[in-house]
């Protein structure tokens, strides 16, 4: 391992964490993509863990906080998309454990539907049928693949479902 190497791994991988908040996997993958040897990008991966500049445990907690309530993202999205980008399995089970009950997950699948709910109305695609009448069935199984395709569990679809209203207003 030649110190200018590491130095120049070591910069590159600094920067990209000035950027945004990386995982060791990502700075691992990136750092190797650019063709450093891999004691080098071993020696900056554990340099920069030890020096607390990429924490996975960290990185997770904020990611499911930020995802959750920002994005409205259910559990199950929270999950693969911290796979990807090389959570341990262990670390994402915990803090989604301790970071996202089931209560805020239907709390969050609500808001999410609601938010669906009114954007659908905004835009004249509401859920009514075509002779004025609540489309019941149709805007329930929409609704249901919205709410799944945000990665949110059958419970907390379910929960949600049974707390929107799917009537629009009469004015």
């Amino acid at each position: 391992m030649t110190g200018s190497s590491h130095k120049s791994a070591r910069q590159w991988a600094l920067r990209a964490l000035g950027r945004r908040m990386h995982t060791v996997y990502e700075i691992r993958a990136a750092l190797s993509k650019r063709d450093f040897a891999e004691d080098v990008v071993e020696s900056v991966v554990e340099g920069l863990a030890r020096q607390g500049y990429i924490d996975d445990l960290n990185f997770a907690q904020i990611w499911v906080a930020s995802r959750s309530v920002n994005q409205l993202h259910g559990r199950l999205r929270l999950l693969k998309d911290l796979r990807q980008k090389g959570i341990p399995d262990e670390i994402i089970e915990s803090v989604l454990r301790d970071s996202f009950p089931d209560e805020d997950e239907a709390a969050i699948a609500i808001k999410a539907a609601e938010k669906k709910l009114r954007v659908l109305r905004s835009s004249g695609r509401s859920i009514r049928g075509a002779a004025g009448k609540t489309a019941g069935v149709k805007g329930r199984e929409a609704l249901y693949r919205y709410l799944r395709s945000r990665g949110f569990t059958t419970r907390a679809i379910s929960l949600a479902m049974n707390g929107v209203s799917f009537e629009e207003d009469s004015s």
